[in-house]
Parts: C-alpha cells; sequence; structure tokens
C-alpha cells in the first residue's frame, strides 16, 4: 500500500517526539524505562551552593538527583535525593556535600558502606552526613589571615623605626656598644695578652721536648717486649715451653681435662689463662702478672691471680720504746721504712657483669680493693682501688689502665699506677698480654679433641 505524503509526514514527526522524549529523559537523569527512584534524605548543616536537579553521585557515576531542599526544625538543611531503584545502598551508607573544582557547582556523593548490611529503604535517613566546604566561608578564613598578617608587618615596622625606639634598634646599638668594650679591653690588655700567647708557645716547647725525651724510654720498651717475644719463640722459660713443647701443652691439656672433670655440676664453666707484662717508667723494670679465670656463667666470673712486682709499695713499722735515764722514763716512737723487692703478691676476686661494664672486688695484689672495668669492641678501660690502710696518712693504691685488642687473644696496655702516693712520682707504664680460654689452648697447641661441654 502506497503511503500518502501526509502520513508519512507523521510518522516522522511521531518518530522525532520519541527520540526527543527519551534523549530528555536521558539527560534528566530519570529513571522512568528503568523503574522509576525511590527517596533518601540527609541532614546537613549547610547547604550553600546545593540546587534542585543537582546530581547525586557514587564513585563518580550519577545514581540520581537532588529533589528537594528544606529546613528543618533545629534550623538545618534537609535535602531529599531520588536514587534509582536498581542503586541499592547499605544503611551505613555515608552522604557528602562536594564541589566541582574551586567554583564549580554543587553535588552530592554517597560513599556505600558495609556490603552485608540491609539496604536503605525508601524515606530513610543517612546517618551520616557532612557539609562541604563553601567559597564564603574560604574567603572568611583568607580575610583573618590577611588581618594577621598585616597586624604582623605592623610591629615589625614598629620594630625597625628607629625613631619609635623599636627593639631591633636597641639590639643593635647594645651591640655596638659591646663592640666598643671588647676593643678598649683588647687595647688596655694588649701586654697581658702578649704574655699569654709566649706562655702558650714556651708550653707547647716544653711538649714537644718531654715527648722527646721519653722517646728512648719507649724505644727501650719496645726492646724489652721484642726480647721477650722473641724467648716465647724460642721455647725458652715457662710460656715458650708451654707454645713450643709438645709434652708440656700435653701436660697442661690433661690439667685442663681433670679440671672440668672435677668441677662436676660446672662442665658448662669457661677456663681462661692470661699473661701481662707492664714495663714500669719510674722503676725502669717490669711487673708481671699471671691470671686464671674461671666463669660458670657469661657473667659471672672468679678471677685469680700471681703478680710479681719489682717495686711493691714501702712498709712503714711503728715501733714504740721507753728509755729510763735518771729515774725517768721516757716513751719513744721511731718509724722505719721496710723496702721489698721482687715480691709476690696474689689476687683473688669475683666478677659480675652488666652490659659492658663489669664490676669485682675481694683481694687485689694481697690487699683488699674494689674495680670497675668497661669493654666496647676492642677498647677497654680498667680501674682498681685497694691497699686503704691509712694508719701513717697514707693514700689507697689506685690503677687506671686502657687496654686495645690487637688480635682476639693479644692486646696492648697502658696507664698510671699509684697516683695518690705523696712519697712518690706516678708511676706510669705501658704493655702487653694475651688471654686464652680452654678452647683456644687446645686450638693452639694442634690437638684435635676439645674440652668437654
Amino acid at each position: 500500500m502506497k503511503l500518502s505524503n501526509e502520513v508519512k509526514v507523521g510518522l516522522f514527526a511521531a518518530a522525532i517526539i520519541i527520540i526527543i522524549t527519551m534523549v530528555t529523559i536521558r539527560v534528566g537523569d530519570k529513571s522512568i524505562i528503568s523503574g522509576g527512584d525511590y527517596d533518601l534524605m540527609g541532614i546537613f548543616t549547610n547547604a550553600t551552593g546545593l540546587y534542585p536537579k543537582a546530581a547525586v553521585e557514587v564513585a563518580g557515576v550519577s545514581i540520581g538527583v537532588v529533589k528537594n531542599i528544606g529546613l528543618t526544625a533545629d534550623g538545618k538543611a534537609q535535602v531529599t535525593m531520588g536514587v534509582n531503584r536498581d542503586v541499592h545502598l547499605p544503611q551505613n551508607s555515608r552522604c557528602f556535600l562536594r564541589t566541582r573544582g574551586f567554583l564549580g557547582e554543587a553535588f552530592v556523593e554517597i560513599i556505600p558502606g558495609d556490603s552485608s548490611l540491609p539496604p536503605l529503604k525508601d524515606g530513610e535517613f543517612f546517618t551520616t552526613t557532612e557539609s562541604g566546604g563553601d567559597i564564603n566561608g574560604m574567603v572568611n578564613q583568607f580575610n583573618s589571615i590577611a588581618d594577621d598578617v598585616k597586624e604582623i608587618t605592623h610591629t615589625l615596622k614598629g620594630w625597625v623605626n628607629e625613631k619609635e625606639g623599636g627593639a631591633i634598634a636597641s639590639t643593635v646599638n647594645n651591640l655596638n656598644d659591646f663592640v666598643k668594650v671588647m676593643r678598649d679591653l683588647t687595647t688596655k690588655n694588649e701586654q697581658n695578652l702578649d704574655r699569654i700567647v709566649n706562655n702558650m708557645a714556651d708550653l707547647t716547647h716544653e711538649i714537644k721536648s718531654m715527648v722527646q725525651n721519653s722517646k728512648q724510654d719507649v724505644e727501650n720498651s719496645m726492646d724489652r717486649i721484642a726480647s721477650i717475644t722473641q724467648k716465647i719463640d724460642e721455647g725458652r722459660g715457662t710460656i715458650g715451653k708451654l707454645v713450643n713443647d709438645p709434652e708440656t701443652a700435653q701436660k697442661l691439656n690433661d690439667a685442663v681435662d681433670s679440671l672440668n672433670e672435677a668441677l662436676g655440676g660446672y662442665k658448662k664453666m669457661e677456663l681462661g689463662f692470661g699473661f701481662q707484662t707492664e714495663y714500669l717508667n719510674r722503676s725502669k723494670d717490669f711487673k708481671n702478672y699471671f691470671n686464671v679465670s674461671l666463669s660458670p656463667t657469661p657473667d659471672e666470673s672468679i678471677l685469680l691471680g700471681l703478680v710479681s712486682d719489682p717495686s711493691p709499695d714501702t712498709k712503714r713499722e711503728k715501733r714504740i720504746t721507753g728509755v729510763t735515764v735518771g729515774g725517768t722514763t721516757t716513751t719513744v716512737t721511731t718509724e722505719n721504712e721496710v723496702l721489698q723487692r721482687d715480691s709476690v703478691l696474689f689476687s683473688a676476686q669475683l666478677a659480675k657483669k652488666f652490659y659492658d661494664f663489669t664490676i669485682r672486688g675481694g683481694i687485689i695484689e694481697s690487699k683488699g680493693g674494689v674495680g670497675l672495668d668497661y669493654l666496647k669492641g676492642p677498647v677497654g678501660v680498667s680501674f682498681s682501688a685497694f691497699d686503704f690502710e691509712n694508719k701513717f696518712n697514707e693514700k689507697p693504691h689506685l690503677k687506671l689502665t686502657g687496654s686495645v685488642n690487637v688480635t682476639q687473644n693479644l692486646y696492648l696496655v697502658g696507664g698510671a699506677d699509684d697516683p695518690l702516693n705523696p712519697a712518690q712520682k706516678t708511676d706510669y707504664f705501658v704493655g702487653g698480654g694475651f688471654r686464652l680460654v680452654d678452647d683456644d689452648i687446645k686450638s693452639l697447641l694442634g690437638l684435635s679433641s676439645m674440652v668437654k661441654k
């Protein structure tokens, strides 16, 4: 059948109307095709810039529009939103007012909550809402900041302005006065300053001379140490035999095994040996130490030792006698100094370790005493105080020693001995030594067996 022109025009017009209607629905965010929408409400403290028909979005996707904006009884904004029915929002979803850019349009953003909760129904309210910032509030904040900046600049202007007696001007004047005083002081004491400089030059010259004079003593000490190590390497003396003679080493190894077996319940005790020699600058002789340590635990030790002292402390004897002359008796008190050389002293101490510090006490060089040691890495410091007897107004015997580990077993020492003794000068010393535990002894002797733990 052939259509007339009127029918064709009518069909074309109907098609245009349908297309326009579909576009209008799509642009206006209507949901007629999908089944309409349902209303959700939110209470906001401020809805400035938000108008009806504004978009409602989730993650940047439009899900509805703002239908109405009203006022609650307590003066807050109640926003009614039409949400597409195919969008389900959990009950703990949150609602925010946002703005696109600095001066853009306002819209509502919804952040969905826990999907395991039931969805919000038609007419229900969002429990969490938040109003976005508006341009008026920002302008007010900028105005407040501008006022603060203006006040600060005004204050700085007052400080700098000399006519108003500002603080900065006063400070500059005080600084000028101080410079003038220092210039006058330097001019008046120029001779004293020259004298101080000359004294410093003399002091450095004396120190240089002292170092040069001590150079020979240090060289002699190093020669003696080299001689001792050579004798040990050649197998001379007790220590030389211990290191070089296999038979002596085997006997010592057997003694170590026997001692460990005799300790019974202390099978984990670590046994250590050590030898230390010190060259005394005042007496020009060597002082030797042989030490034994028993350590049942890593932080507890028993320290035993023998000391060969070429110049021990002078002993004093007080003697009271009665002298009778002509029937009259007079009491005479005499004091004698007894000098002993090459005295053998002994030490027995208990030691407890706390972190890098070790506290010890007991008998030190045949006298009661205490000590404190500090060891951190290869560097150590040791302090001992003993012989506190003061019958003749003598001072306690103090000793300060510094040590540096060259290897795990070898170390160097130096320090000062008996600095408080008024009868003699402080005895400075340098030296060295070695320390071995039971396993080190067996490794040194080349034995395959080890001490039973």
